[in-house]
C-alpha cells in the first residue's frame, strides 16, 4: 500500500492546483487590495483572462492574487501562469461541488462568517462593522464572502472523497519501521550544475541551438537605447570640505554603543594532537567550564587567568592569564572566527568550547574597549562625507535634468556641469545596449528604479527625471528604440550557452553516475569509484527515511531514493543511480539499524493521523488531477493566452501568443 503514494509523483504538475485549494482559508492572501503601482489599473480589469466551465477568472483577479503572494513571500516574484493555475484549481472545486450537490448554503457561510468576526461577549452582530472590517482586511465583501463559500464547499467535497479511506496495521507497522530506522550514508551526487561549468560548447554548437529554438527567443517588449549623463556621488564627496568641528560634533552626537572600539578578553586553549584524542580533549574542556562557573555563569578575570595559566596550551595568552593580545572588534566577514563571539556576551560570560582548526577554544567576554574621538574620526569622515555627497549630488542632479529638458543636447549639458560635479564629460556621459526591463545593464545593474526612471521615454530625445542608481544618479535620453521582434544571436548568446551547457551535462551525467555504481562493489568502496572518475562521495550519518539527503540548498530526497535505501543491507551500493531533479545519486548503506518495534505503540496514533492525511491528500489530489484533464479534454478550460502574457513582466525567451487556446 505505500505504494500508493506514488502517484503523488504522477501528478506533481498539479501540485500548484493542491496549494491553492488549501489557501482559499488564507482569505488576506486571496483577497488583500491591490497596492502595486505599476499595476493598478490591470488590478482593476474585468477582462477575462481564462475560464472553467464557464466560471470567468479576470485579469484583475489574477494581478490582486499574485501580488498578495508576493507581499507574503516578502517581494518574490511568480510567474502569472503558476497563479492561473491555482485561480483555476479553485474553480475547478466550485465546479465539481456544484455537480456533486456539496456547495456551501446561506445559513452556512453565514454561520462561517459569523465564527470568523465574532463580536463581544453579549452583543449582537452588527452589519457595519462586519462589511467595514471586510473593506479594510480583504478590499471586497463579495470577494470575502465568495471565497468562505469556496472554503466551505472544498471542506465538503474533501471529505466527500476521502471519507471512506482507512489505514491498515500492516500499513501503520511498515511506515514506522521505514520513519525509525536510521542509516549511516556514503552517496555520490553526479551534478547537472556543476558539471555544465566545466563544459565549452563551440560557437556551432551554440548557432545551432539558436536556429532550432528561434521563435523561443522573440522579444515581446520594446528595446531602448539610453544615453544618460551620470553624477558619481563619490566625486562630489571628493571635493567637499569637512571641518575637524564637523567631525566632532558628529561623534558627539554618538550613542554610547556606537563608542565602543571592541572587548578584552581571554582564551583558554586546548590543542588535537590526533583525531583519536578529540574526545579526550572535550572532557578536559568540560571540565575547565566546570571548574570556572563553579561560584556562577560569570567568571571573574582572576578566576579565568588561574585557569588559563595553569592549563591553556597557549604559551604566549597562558603566561598572561589567557589575555588576549588586543581588543576584539567586529568583523562581519569573519563570522566563523571563535573570538567574534565576544561581541554579543556579557562582560563575564563564558564560552561553551568551540572547535576551530585543530584546537578548543574556551573565552571569557572582558569590558568594553572605548573608542576615542581619534579612532572614530577616520569613519565618521567617510560617513558624513557620503551623506553630504549625496544630498550635493541629488540637488545638482536635479538642475542638469531640468537643464537637458531644456537644451535636449547631452554633451553641452554635461560639459556645462561637469566642474561642480568634479567629473570630466566623458565621465559623465553613459550609454546603455538596447535593453528591456529585467536585462543587468553594466555600471547599473538590475535597477527597479531605473526601469521606473525609462519606463516614461518613448520618443528618441526624450528626457526622464534624475533617477538614483549604483554610486550616484542618472538623468536618461532614449536615443534610440526597437519594437518587438525576433532576437539575434548575439544579443542572447549569453543565455544560450547556459542553456546548451546545461542540456549537454545532462546527456552526461548519468552515464558518469552508472560507471561509479558499477565501479563499488561494495558502500566502503564508493568513495574510491567516486574518485576514479573525479569526484567525491560524501558521508551522512543516523540518516531517517522522509529527511533531505545532503546540506544546505542541494540537499533533497524521492520515494524512489528512501525505497532504495531502506531496501538495502549494510554494504549494500544502488547499482542503479537514482534521479533527483538533475542530479543522479549513488548511495551506499554503510550501517543499518533497524526500528524498535517496542516503541510502535508510543507512536501509533500519530502515525495514524499522518498516513490518514496522506492518503487523504493521494486521493483529493488524484481526484482533482483527472477532473481537469477531463475538463481539458473537452474543451471546457480555457485560457486567454494573449491575455496572460499582459499580466507578467516579460522574460527572457518569452514568446506571445495569439489565441484562445486550451
Amino acid at each position: 500500500m505505500l505504494k500508493f503514494f506514488t502517484r503523488l509523483e504522477k501528478t506533481r504538475n498539479f501540485v500548484i492546483l493542491i496549494f491553492a485549494i488549501l489557501m482559499v482559508a488564507s482569505l488576506v492572501l486571496f483577497y488583500a487590495p491591490t497596492q502595486s503601482g505599476v499595476q493598478t489599473n490591470l488590478g482593476r480589469s474585468t477582462e477575462t483572462v481564462a475560464s472553467v466551465s464557464g466560471e470567468k477568472i479576470t485579469v484583475g483577479e489574477l494581478i490582486r492574487q499574485k501580488e498578495s503572494y508576493s507581499r507574503f513571500s516578502q517581494g518574490r516574484g511568480f510567474p502569472s501562469k503558476m497563479i492561473l493555475e491555482g485561480l483555476i484549481g479553485t474553480r475547478i472545486v466550485r465546479v465539481e461541488a456544484e455537480r456533486l450537490g456539496l456547495t456551501a448554503s446561506d445559513a452556512e457561510v453565514a454561520a462561517e462568517i459569523r465564527s470568523q468576526f465574532k463580536p463581544e461577549e453579549g452583543k449582537p452582530f452588527d452589519q457595519k462593522i462586519y462589511e467595514q472590517n471586510v473593506i479594510d482586511q480583504f478590499g471586497s465583501i463579495t470577494a470575502y464572502e465568495t471565497s468562505v463559500r469556496d472554503d466551505i464547499s472544498s471542506k465538503k467535497l474533501d471529505a466527500f472523497l476521502t471519507s471512506g479511506v482507512t489505514v491498515s496495521e500492516e500499513e501503520l507497522l511498515t511506515d514506522f519501521q521505514r520513519k525509525n530506522t536510521k542509516f549511516d550514508l556514503s552517496y555520490v551526487a553526479v551534478s547537472s550544475a556543476e558539471l555544465a561549468q566545466t563544459l565549452k560548447p563551440t560557437d556551432e554548437e551554440l548557432k545551432a541551438y539558436f536556429e532550432k529554438n528561434k521563435a523561443s527567443y522573440y522579444i515581446s517588449v520594446p528595446q531602448k537605447k539610453i544615453k544618460y549623463i551620470f553624477v558619481n556621488t563619490a566625486k562630489i564627496g571628493e571635493k567637499l570640505p569637512i571641518t575637524d568641528a564637523e567631525l566632532r560634533a558628529e561623534y558627539d552626537k554618538l550613542p554610547a554603543d556606537k563608542k565602543i572600539g571592541g572587548v578584552n578578553g581571554q582564551e583558554i586553549v586546548l590543542r588535537v594532537a590526533k583525531p583519536e584524542f578529540e574526545s579526550k580533549v572535550q572532557e578536559k574542556a568540560a571540565e575547565l567550564i566546570t571548574r570556572l562557573k563553579k561560584d556562577g555563569d560569570s567568571v571573574s578575570e582572576a578566576v579565568f587567568a588561574e585557569v588559563a595559566r595553569g592549563f591553556s596550551e597557549d604559551p604566549i595568552s597562558a603566561q598572561s592569564g589567557g589575555k588576549l593580545r588586543g581588543p576584539v572588534r567586529e568583523n562581519l566577514n569573519k563570522p566563523e572566527d571563535p573570538y567574534q563571539r565576544l561581541i554579543k556576551m556579557k562582560p563575564g560570560d563564558v564560552t561553551e568550547p568551540i572547535s576551530y582548526q585543530g584546537r578548543y577554544f574556551i573565552l571569557r567576554r572582558g569590558e568594553d574597549v572605548p573608542k576615542s574621538f581619534e579612532d572614530a574620526k577616520k569613519e565618521i569622515e567617510v560617513s558624513l562625507r557620503n551623506r553630504k555627497a549625496y544630498a550635493v549630488a541629488a540637488e545638482l542632479a536635479q538642475k542638469i535634468a531640468d537643464a537637458l529638458k531644456q537644451s535636449k543636447d547631452v554633451q553641452k549639458t554635461a560639459a556645462q556641469f561637469a566642474g561642480e560635479a568634479n567629473m570630466n564629460v566623458a565621465e559623465m556621459i553613459k550609454e546603455t545596449s538596447y535593453i528591456k526591463p529585467g536585462d543587468d545593464v553594466p555600471n547599473i545593474g538590475t535597477s527597479p528604479q531605473f526601469e521606473e526612471g525609462i519606463a516614461s521615454l518613448e520618443k528618441v530625445g526624450d528626457v526622464g527625471e534624475k533617477t538614483p542608481i549604483q554610486n550616484g544618479f542618472a538623468i536618461p535620453t532614449l536615443a534610440d528604440r526597437k519594437e518587438p521582434r525576433d532576437a539575434e544571436f548575439d544579443e542572447v548568446k549569453a543565455q544560450i550557452l547556459d542553456v546548451v551547457k546545461l542540456d549537454q551535462a545532462r546527456t552526461k551525467v548519468e552515464e558518469i553516475a552508472k560507471q561509479i555504481a558499477s565501479g563499488a562493489a561494495s558502500a566502503d568502496a564508493l568513495a574510491g569509484a567516486a574518485i576514479a572518475k573525479g569526484m567525491k562521495a560524501k558521508d551522512q550519518k543516523a540518516f531517517i527515511i522522509g529527511s533531505p539527503l545532503g546540506d544546505g540548498p542541494s540537499a533533497s530526497t524521492s520515494e524512489a531514493l528512501e525505497d532504495a535505501v531502506y531496501a538495502m543491507k549494510s554494504g549494500e551500493v544502488t547499482k542503479t543511480p537514482i534521479k533527483i531533479g538533475d542530479n543522479w545519486y549513488v548511495v551506499g548503506v554503510t550501517k543499518r539499524d533497524d526500528a524498535n518495534t517496542a516503541d510502535f505503540a508510543k507512536q501509533r496514533s500519530s502515525l495514524l493521523e499522518q498516513m490518514l492525511s496522506k492518503k487523504r491528500t493521494a486521493v483529493f489530489s488524484d481526484y482533482l488531477a483527472a477532473t481537469k484533464k477531463r475538463l481539458q479534454d473537452n474543451g471546457s478550460i480555457v485560457i486567454y493566452k494573449e491575455v496572460l502574457a499582459k499580466t507578467d513582466e516579460p522574460e527572457p525567451g518569452s514568446v506571445p501568443a495569439n489565441i484562445p487556446a486550451q
